[in-house]
């Protein structure tokens, strides 16, 4: 009697089930990364790089030939009264400070024009980069919270099959403690998600015009990893090597010119007069005199300042080299890149196994988590495929001019 009215009361939990379920509402159309890209607006990093080469060539502008900076100009006039005659009295000045490193100037305006296409070339790749990864991010997590959603759902529509179990007699009570008590894990996991949903969301929107709700987006595909050969002759010639050595080069170049504007102490002074019926010119030289202990300071500025930027050279480069290294071994063992796998139906299966009454919900449950788990993993993985492809895109990228 038992066994005939058990699947009688799995149907109506089914049918329960089936009436609780909501519409599904109409969905937009799922964002692209090539759509995120006409949408994408402008990249703080861009932005900073081009005040930062604004400042220099400010720098640069306010000095010229043998001059420190521009020639200050000096007018003055005033009345001049005495024994029977008035008269104005003028006085015309100039104060043009020396610089007398002219090579020092040419050579910071030539490494800095040399620096600039590289290094706007690289940041704009860069920024391609940052929203490439903020989308895989976000596709990711996307996905992942789609996934906890589906399996609440399944799992609710178990929990009233193992209470039908048990109250035909089939299964202990236990059973059924047994998926509320899951239900109540994967709850959990779903407020996880959402948060790292909407965190991943809004790194996307930072980076692009989007609206504060998310809208779907649309699976990366089969990712492209490109063949081992060659790469790191690629890398060797990249613009990336390039605009580390041209942004090395103007921040030395930079400096020292700083320097020789601290250290400049020379000026050319001239004036002229008029006096009543007397005109009077002058010319000369001014030189500032150091304070005690000045001189010595500046060159240990100088001598510590070139050793921290040969030595921040040296540690970009190797942190660099390292870089491509990584991403270089990952290529060569990462293996299989094919899209991310489902497993509906081994789950499919494993539903109607415990609907069936062939599989107790115990162990329908820990087959149903390891089957979560590995579709988690074949998104993840996929995500992982897709930055190591940008990764050494970005890492090979050649001249972009």
């Amino acid at each position: 009697m038992t066994r005939a009215l058990l699947p009688w009361a799995l149907a109506c939990a089914l049918s329960v089930q089936a009436q609780e379920l909501p519409t599904p509402s109409p969905a937009h159309e799922a964002l692209t990364y090539e759509a995120l890209l006409a949408r994408a607006s402008s990249d703080p990093v861009l932005l900073r790089l081009e005040a930062d080469l604004a400042a220099r060539h400010r720098q640069l502008a306010a000095t010229g030939g043998i001059l420190r900076e521009a020639p200050t100009l000096t007018a003055e006039a005033g009345r001049r009264n005495g024994p029977g005659s008035t008269s104005t009295d003028k006085v015309a000045q100039v104060d043009a400070p020396l610089l007398l490193a002219p090579s020092v100037r040419s050579g910071a305006r030539d490494s800095l024009d040399r620096a600039q296409g590289s290094l706007l070339a690289l940041a704009r790749a860069e920024a391609r980069h940052r929203l490439r990864l903020a989308y895989l991010d976000a596709w990711l997590a996307e996905a992942q919270l789609g996934l906890r959603g589906s399996q609440i759902t399944l799992t609710e529509t178990w929990v009233r099959v193992a209470q039908a179990r048990v109250d035909s007699g089939a299964d202990p009570a236990y059973q059924a403690d047994l998926v509320r008590g899951d239900l109540l894990r994967l709850r959990m996991d779903l407020g996880e998600a959402q948060r790292r949903a909407s965190e991943t969301w809004a790194a996307l929107r930072a980076l692009a015009n989007l609206p504060p709700e998310p809208l779907p987006l649309a699976e990366p595909g089969t990712p492209t990893l490109p063949a081992p050969e060659g790469l790191s002759e690629a890398f060797q010639k990249s613009l990336m090597r390039r605009a580390l050595a041209d942004r090395n080069a103007a921040d030395r170049t930079s400096f020292e010119l700083d320097q020789a504007l601290k250290t400049s102490r020379w000026s050319l002074k001239g004036s002229y007069a008029s006096e009543g019926d007397e005109r009077i010119t002058r010319l000369g030289v001014a030189f500032r005199l150091p304070r005690p202990g000045e001189i010595s300071a500046q060159n240990r500025e100088k001598t510590t300042g070139r050793h921290a930027l040969a030595r921040e050279a040296e540690s970009t480069a190797f942190q660099l080299e390292s870089r491509f290294q990584t991403a270089f071994t990952r290529l060569r063992t990462f293996g299989d890149t094919s899209a991310a796998r489902g497993f509906d139906a081994a789950l499919k299966a494993v539903d109607t196994r415990l609907r069936e009454g062939r599989e107790r919900p115990s162990d329908a449950l820990l087959l149903r988590r390891q089957l979560l788990e590995a579709e988690s993993a074949s998104f993840q993985r996929l995500r992982e495929a897709h930055a190591l492809a940008a990764e050494l895109d970005l890492l090979t990228l050649g001249d972009a001019r």
